[in-house]
């Protein structure tokens, strides 16, 4: 158990790959495993697609901000919120179907999202390494078109796979007083839990010429802390940061509707 405990503690992003492919059993095993995740009252309501293609992660490195990463994965996948499939189970049994709730949105996008976590881990268990990747939505109707996506499919996120030049780092995460609260919500312990998080982040290192913006804040002569990368980071008016387009895509696909 403790062995197993080790190595869920031990996951870092890995963004720098050695060139060796991943063969098409391990790809399976990730993909196999990954449907083994939670899914809400078992309607899978999720697809995964790998793609290996160089022309075609090329397109997607393009796509989702000119992350070099994704081209040279071995293996990119892209973990889909899919309400298209039960909507075919529906029109087959001549049954009414209610994806355009936010509801269903939600539960496709929280089955794609676990089994994601499970992909990535099976990876790191087999020995790769990846990173998760959320500007497979700064162009979504582009991506849509390039994989071939029907109505009430969204890419919720892509996953650059392979095997890591170096160890990746296991980064500092904030102390849990910040995050698991007994009984209610409370913030009592937040402050105490940031100014902590802060000189972590501080002491790695971990933040050093990675300033969100600094153009934008010229006249700012304190520290660059988590605190205030995070809130400058929520403060940004940049489209890849807010995807405004993202709501009027969805509802396109006929999704969050009602």
């Amino acid at each position: 158990m403790s062995s197993i405990l080790e190595f869920l503690n031990s996951h870092g992003s890995a963004r720098k790959f050695t060139g060796q492919e991943i063969t098409e059993e391990d790809e399976m095993t990730i993909v196999t495993t990954a449907e083994r995740s939670p899914t809400s009252s078992n309607l899978h309501a999720y697809s995964i697609i790998g793609v290996r293609e160089g022309a075609t992660k090329l397109k997607l490195a393009e796509l989702c901000g000119n992350q070099e990463h994704i081209a040279k994965s071995s293996l990119f996948l892209v973990f889909c919120a899919d309400l298209y499939r039960l909507s075919q189970v529906a029109k087959e049994k001549d049954y009414r179907f209610s994806g355009e709730y936010t509801e269903m949105f939600i539960v496709a996008t929280v089955d794609a999202s676990l089994a994601a976590c499970r992909a990535l881990m099976t990876a790191q268990a087999l020995g790769m390494g990846g990173v998760m990747v959320g500007g497979i939505r700064n162009n979504p109707e582009d991506v849509a078109e390039l994989l071939n996506l029907p109505d009430l499919v969204y890419p919720v996120m892509g996953m650059s796979l392979g095997y890591p030049e170096s160890e990746p780092k296991v980064k500092p995460r904030m102390p849990i007083a910040g995050i698991y609260l007994r009984e209610k919500y409370s913030d009592a312990s937040f402050q105490e839990a940031i100014r902590s998080f802060d000189k972590m982040i501080d002491d790695a290192g971990y933040l050093k010429g990675r300033e969100v913006e600094p153009e934008n804040y010229l006249d700012y002569t304190g520290e660059y802390s988590w605190s205030e990368h995070s809130a400058r980071r929520m403060a940004s008016e940049k489209p890849t940061v807010l995807r405004a387009h993202m709501r009027e895509f969805l509802e396109k696909r006929g999704l969050l509707k009602k």
